[in-house]
């Protein structure tokens, strides 16, 4: 499993979901697991996605009208983007 998180690693997995479920060889069972695999994987990918809006939204906001603190609200003291 990546551990790539970013929003464009998950539209890469939701891609990869899609090419499987559109895959012709799937039993019926197959296909029924997968269908529940992509509607779990939706949930989650709706909530990631909705918080990304939430994020660009703050940007946009505080860009506008306080652009010199804008790195400090992309990128908070103490928070890292290095995966581990």
């Amino acid at each position: 499993m990546s551990k790539d998180r970013s929003i464009n690693a998950l539209n890469g997995h939701l891609h990869d979901q899609l090419a499987t479920l559109l895959d012709p060889d799937l039993t019926k069972e197959q296909l029924e697991t997968e269908v529940a695999r992509a509607k779990a994987v939706s949930n989650i990918a709706s909530k990631i996605i909705d918080g990304e809006r939430v994020i660009n939204e703050r940007a946009k906001i505080v860009g506008e009208y306080a652009p010199k603190e804008l790195a400090n609200v992309l990128m908070p003291a103490g928070i890292s983007h290095v995966q581990g």
